[in-house]
C-alpha cells in the first residue's frame, strides 16, 4: 500500500507497466472533467472510473483485489479508508477478483483532495467511511492489472 500526496504520484512509476499508464492518465486529465463511469485506457489492463461513493460513519467490510492494483483519488471532501494486514482477517475461498470480509477497525488513512492511495493485490482496505456528517464522495478509482 502507498499513501502519499498527488505531487509525488509520478515517482511511483516503474513498479508495473499498467500502473505507469494509469498514473500517466491521471496526471494528464482534469479530474472533475472525466466522464462519470469507466474511462478506458487499455481495455482490461487499466482504466479509470469516476464515481460517487456513498459514505457511512463506520464500515466493517474489507476488500482485497487479487489481480489488480487499485489507485484511489478523492475529488472533493475525501473519505476515511482503513487498512489492515490481510493475515488479520478471514477471507472466503473464492475465485472472484475482489474478495470481501468483515473485520475490526483498522488504521485510518485520511484521503483528502491532493492525496492518493494505491492498494496492491492482497492489501486489505475498507472504504466509504465518512468524515463527520458527509454522505458521499466523488472520487476516481483506477485499476491496473498485475
Amino acid at each position: 500500500m502507498i499513501f502519499d500526496r498527488l505531487e509525488r504520484l509520478e515517482q511511483y512509476k516503474g513498479l508495473n507497466g499498467n500502473l505507469d499508464r494509469l498514473i500517466d492518465y491521471a496526471l494528464s486529465h482534469e479530474f472533475k472533467s472525466l466522464t462519470p463511469g469507466k474511462n478506458e485506457i487499455d481495455g482490461d489492463n487499466c482504466w479509470m472510473s469516476s464515481n460517487v461513493a456513498e459514505l457511512a460513519p463506520t464500515n466493517a467490510v474489507y476488500e482485497r483485489h487479487m489481480a489488480y492494483i487499485d489507485l484511489q483519488i478523492p475529488i472533493d471532501e475525501g473519505e476515511i479508508i482503513t487498512v489492515r494486514p490481510v493475515e488479520d482477517l478471514n477471507w472466503p475461498e473464492t475465485d472472484d477478483e475482489t474478495r470481501f470480509t468483515e473485520g475490526p477497525a483498522g488504521t485510518p488513512l485520511d484521503l483528502v483532495p491532493g492525496t492518493f492511495a494505491i492498494f496492491f493485490p492482497g492489501d486489505a482496505h475498507n472504504c466509504g467511511i465518512s468524515k463527520g456528517d458527509q454522505a458521499r464522495v466523488r472520487k476516481l478509482v483506477g485499476k491496473a492489472r498485475i
